[in-house]
């Protein structure tokens, strides 16, 4: 399959609140278009450095998929299906995959084009309910990535009525659906909780992007965060984003594999309750065999009050060097 030459007169530039961001090296959607066929195309790029993704290995990280699908998703929302900012968006579930020959060629992944189908589009007095979409993630001719996601959109007073009003404290996790959740404890809150572990083992350079805490316990950590991180709670503060729980996951998977350096070639993500800040949280991470053609499955929750509130199912690789 080859991707048809854009048609740049028909381009539009995707404004910042439409990604749902502020900083400008974290928007990764700039210029969007509908084509005939009823796809959407949108221009990506991917910065140098990332404040949460960044490069691995002095190559791209492909985690910025994670994040590229979903600013892709919100960017839908609003140009094509008129979505007003006012929106609040509830993430169910979110995956991306790389090809396995884009893999083994190690070109690089930052795509320069993202294209993407909606289905199951559903509306409520005329305005955007929810959707799910598929992506492909282009670089020239050749296709680097895909994935989709699912969301459902309520008004801001639906929105009051499901969160009312909560502290802007910390959050916790715990263990996987295939794993007995730890028992309960009495620990700080994530946001400015407790203190993290050895960044290097979790893949990280800086403490304030770890965000699990030891326990002492084998393949159990408390989710932690920093309230003036840059990205983390670059959006809104009320609960744990999707972007900070997937790296929670790729973290604990990086630290059960024991893995000194490691990329995500895939990833699928199941979000079914907030995590919220006021709380602990634990994250329990449990590698699976090995796969035929390399990797190593990891399958991770994130557990609180008791209940599983993510859960996603990583591949872990390992690779020579280092991570920003």
């Amino acid at each position: 399959m080859l991707l048809a030459p854009p048609d740049h007169s028909t381009r539009q530039p995707v404004p910042r609140e439409f990604v749902h961001r502020s900083a400008d090296d974290d928007i990764l959607i700039t210029h969007f278009q509908t084509g005939a066929d009823g796809t959407h195309r949108m221009a990506a790029r991917w910065p140098r450095a990332h404040a949460l993704f960044g490069p691995v290995a002095g190559g791209d990280n492909p985690m910025l998929m994670a994040e590229t699908i979903r600013q892709a998703g919100a960017a839908v929302a609003h140009m094509a299906y008129g979505a007003p900012t006012d929106l609040h968006f509830l993430l169910w579930d979110l995956r991306y995959e790389v090809p396995g020959d884009v893999l083994a060629a190690g070109v690089p992944l930052s795509p320069a084009t993202v294209v993407v189908r909606c289905d199951d589009v559903r509306r409520r007095g005329g305005r955007l309910a929810s959707f799910h979409l598929e992506a492909d993630l282009w670089r020239g001719g050749l296709r680097v990535g895909r994935g989709g996601a699912s969301a459902t959109c309520v008004t801001r007073a639906a929105y009051r009525r499901l969160r009312p009003a909560r502290p802007p404290a910390p959050a916790v996790v715990t263990a996987p659906a295939v794993v007995t959740a730890p028992a309960a404890v009495t620990a700080p809150a994530v946001v400015d909780g407790p203190e993290p572990v050895t960044p290097a083992p979790a893949g990280r350079t800086r403490a304030r992007d770890v965000l699990l805490a030891a326990t002492g316990r084998p393949g159990v950590w408390r989710l932690r965060a920093e309230r003036g991180h840059p990205v983390v709670f670059d959006s809104q503060s009320d609960h744990l984003p999707g972007r900070a729980i997937v790296e929670a996951m790729r973290q604990a998977a990086q630290l059960a594999t024991g893995y000194p350096h490691m990329v995500v070639p895939s990833l699928e993500a199941g979000f079914r309750r907030y995590v919220e800040l006021d709380r602990p949280c634990h994250v329990t991470a449990s590698p699976g065999r090995p796969l035929p053609g390399g990797g190593l499955p990891v399958r991770v929750a994130l557990v609180q009050d008791d209940e599983v509130a993510a859960e996603g199912v990583l591949t872990a690789r390992p690779v020579a060097g280092g991570a920003s």
